[in-house]
């Protein structure tokens, strides 16, 4: 079994941003396809959890996913360490089957540069630069050319042991957000809907076999792991990311920013922290 630190962060429960009410959403071009190949489903007893991959910052764990997904391994497998405030992680452990899947190279960071970045606007504690690149939270290092996916809630990542490149079946969905993890672990993906469903998970101990569920107690079952480019055509979920170089996502962020509704007799700082909140999905044909 592969951990990923043990460290305990705090334990507040983090959710996944909604779209205000009231938020205009009229303009088609303010929303992207989720394609159907980069679109992973897993179904669980709390429900489905869908996710985004992200094959331009770690092309080699999707393929990865992709292969685990096809060969229906990861079907009747566990969230077998589930951490309160921390995160979910399931995927195939046993020493046996995990030795038919070669370990991965880290993807935990790439070259500094990538287009469409959009500046977050506020000061990092983690990273001189925060944005978005197509709806994924993206810390920046001009001085190291480096830029690397974050670990913000929803984030979904490959589990290691001690060495960079040894990550192979077990993945981990982040309950809340653990920065101190960024460029250390390879982030391939984000959940774009069914966080209440990851939320929902059975929580193992900490304090016991650093949360792993003890027997008699099982963790909640993957029912089944698979792509939607698996599914016939006219079955497969249709998914919409808000475009993240979009006016429409820019008046989300001022709306998350200023909070200047009549509730705020103390108006808050004008601060917007990178991982309180998420860019907005919707299934297609949803909203204005």
């Amino acid at each position: 079994m592969k951990l990923i630190g043990r460290i305990m962060m705090g334990a507040a429960v983090a959710c996944m941003a909604a779209i205000p009410a009231g938020f205009a959403q009229e303009e088609a071009s303010d929303w992207r396809a989720v394609a159907p190949e980069n679109l992973l489903l897993i179904d669980t007893g709390k429900g489905r959890i869908t996710i985004e991959l992200n094959p331009d910052f770690a092309p080699g764990h999707v393929d990865r996913i992709r292969e685990l997904a096809e060969a229906g391994v990861l079907d009747g497998e566990t969230f077998y360490r589930v951490i309160d405030g921390f995160v979910a992680q399931g995927g195939l452990n046993e020493e046996g089957a995990v030795d038919a899947w070669p370990a991965l190279e880290n993807e935990n960071d790439r070259p500094y540069g990538g287009e469409d970045f959009i500046e977050l606007g506020n000061r990092d504690l983690f990273a001189p630069e925060v944005g978005h690149i197509d709806g994924f939270a993206v810390g920046r290092n001009q001085l190291l050319q480096e830029e690397w996916l974050l670990h913000c809630p929803g984030a979904v990542a490959m589990a290691r042991d001690t060495g960079p490149d040894t990550a192979a079946t077990e993945f981990y969905i982040v309950l809340d957000a653990q920065r101190y993890l960024d460029r250390n672990l390879t982030v391939f993906g984000r959940v774009i809907d069914g966080m209440k469903n990851v939320q929902a998970l059975k929580r193992g101990d900490r304090e016991i076999e650093n949360g792993v569920i003890q027997a008699p107690d099982e963790g909640d079952e993957i029912i089944d792991f698979y792509m939607a480019s698996s599914l016939p055509e006219d079955e497969r979920p249709q998914w919409e990311v808000m475009e993240t170089n979009s006016i429409a996502f820019e008046d989300f962020k001022v709306a998350k920013r200023i909070r200047n509704e009549e509730f705020f007799y103390r108006q808050p700082p004008q601060v917007l922290d990178i991982c309180s909140f998420s860019v907005p999905a919707r299934q297609a044909g949803e909203g204005g």
